[in-house]
């Protein structure tokens, strides 16, 4: 197998920050390079990781520096970023059509389709919505390889 997978914020902070669901998505990840599957996202990754990071600052649950760190290995990570003209648009659609309160979630399942991958997220309630949307799949139901 070869191509690509989107990831979502919701995943990739998995690769940075343990907590639920780390060990599968670090798993996939795994699984993905052996398969020579490269993750994509949108552009706007980085900027939702960066906040995620920020949050858990907040909370004291890291420092500045550990979230530093941890965007810089995103960044010179396998991940590779993309947009195209057409994705703001389709993402847009995609929001209307899901009913959802913002439109950032629908980018990554516009990438999804444009690319005819697999979109791979931990957020249940985005997965819930897209599940009919297109090849959309919720971390949790990945089962680890034995």
């Amino acid at each position: 197998m070869s191509g690509y997978v989107v990831v979502d914020a919701s995943v990739a902070i998995k690769w940075l920050v343990r907590e639920e669901h780390t060990d599968e998505a670090l798993a996939i990840l795994s699984a993905w390079h052996d398969e020579d599957v490269t993750p994509a996202a949108p552009y706007l990754l980085p900027f939702e990781v960066a906040n995620a990071l920020h949050r858990k600052v907040l909370r004291d649950q890291l420092t500045v520096r550990d979230t530093a760190r941890m965007i810089s290995q995103l960044l010179s990570s396998q991940l590779e970023l993309h947009q195209t003209a057409e994705l703001h648009v389709r993402a847009l659609e995609l929001a209307t059509q899901l009913q959802q309160g913002s439109v950032y979630d629908a980018h990554y399942l516009a990438l999804a389709e444009e690319f005819g991958c697999e979109l791979w997220t931990a957020d249940q309630r985005f997965h819930r919505a897209a599940e009919g949307a297109g090849n959309v799949h919720w971390i949790g139901d990945w089962t680890m390889p034995r």
